[in-house]
């Protein structure tokens, strides 16, 4: 099932079932009550609704209900598993959860990783919007070319501005940390994350094929230690348990980055995992609270039951 038809199925299952208006879908999904107009004319045009909801189109909505309500989401969109593209399909069901929510001056903020890069090469904007990308921490630079590279305008497009960290994402000491993110470059983005419409983040797993590890900040000796003191994934580079609790670390004081607590404060916090492998690592980040909306595989929903 594509996010659209997962998306049009929700309108009609909360229009039709649930009884809610048009404005309290709209508000609930964080849509223009014209865009939850349109999938429901889209819905009917479809024969998902007949004289009833056709219940064969419902094959994952308990089992979104299900993980909404267990971990306290606002939303969770559940994309087919794939063996092949599972990551591709994940990212481009993310960048139209974004588009679809886009209207004029919205501010996104970007976490970093190959999750985010490639949702931000699947964005196609309407021209009509100005839109800015502030992000979340330094380093960067490491998933720019993937973007580029997409068919993507978000390098391009002359209505996007781009707030980027002038930093790279770990440094030597404390002290510099501490110097670097009180820089006025630095700080003036720090400060306009509180700010943000939308916030896009991945989730990292504890092993060998973790950004932070390819980009060579840590080695897989480091992450071995790091998971036998209980770190089962990381936001934003930062090491957490299963519960959600932040490990005290010193790698976290050399960071260039947004404390992943502020992630609790900000609106529509957005986070793109899938695989087994990050099976712990996401439920740590569900019962920290720290992400608002899920957009994940079949095989892992059906895993955090478990």
């Amino acid at each position: 099932m594509t996010y659209e038809n997962s998306l049009i199925i929700k309108i009609a299952w909360k229009y039709y079932i649930e009884g809610m208006t048009q404005n309290e879908i709209a508000e609930s999904l964080t849509l223009s009550r014209m865009k939850v107009i349109k999938y429901l004319d889209i819905a009917k045009a479809n024969n998902i609704i007949q004289f009833k909801i056709n219940l064969d189109k419902f094959v994952n909505m308990d089992l979104q209900n299900k993980i909404k309500k267990q971990y306290k989401l606002q939303d969770i969109y559940i994309v087919p598993a794939s063996n092949n593209h599972s990551i591709d399909s994940l990212t481009k069901a993310a960048a139209q959860y974004i588009e679809d929510r886009i209207t004029s001056d919205t501010m996104i903020n970007v976490g970093y990783g190959q999750a985010v890069s490639r949702t931000l090469g699947h964005l196609n904007i309407s021209t009509k919007y100005k839109v800015t990308f502030v992000s979340l921490s330094g380093g960067v630079r490491f998933y720019i070319p993937t973007a580029v590279e997409s068919s993507s305008d978000y390098y391009t497009n002359p209505n996007y501005n781009h707030y980027i960290m002038p930093a790279p994402l770990l440094v030597s000491s404390k002290q510099l940390a501490e110097q670097l993110i009180h820089e006025k470059p630095i700080k003036k983005i720090f400060e306009m994350i509180p700010y943000s419409t939308i916030t896009i983040i991945g989730i990292g797993a504890v092993n060998e094929r973790a950004t932070i590890v390819k980009e060579g900040y840590l080695n897989t000796n480091e992450m071995e230690i790091y998971k036998s003191m209980g770190a089962v994934g990381d936001l934003l580079s930062q090491f957490y348990d299963i519960n959600g609790n932040v490990l005290d670390l010193k790698l976290h004081k050399q960071l260039i980055s947004t404390d992943i607590n502020l992630l609790k404060s900000l609106n529509h916090v957005v986070a793109v995992a899938g695989g087994l492998e990050k099976r712990e690592a996401i439920i740590g980040a569900l019962k920290g609270g720290y992400i608002n909306v899920l957009i994940t595989d079949e095989v892992l929903a059906k895993a955090l039951l478990e």
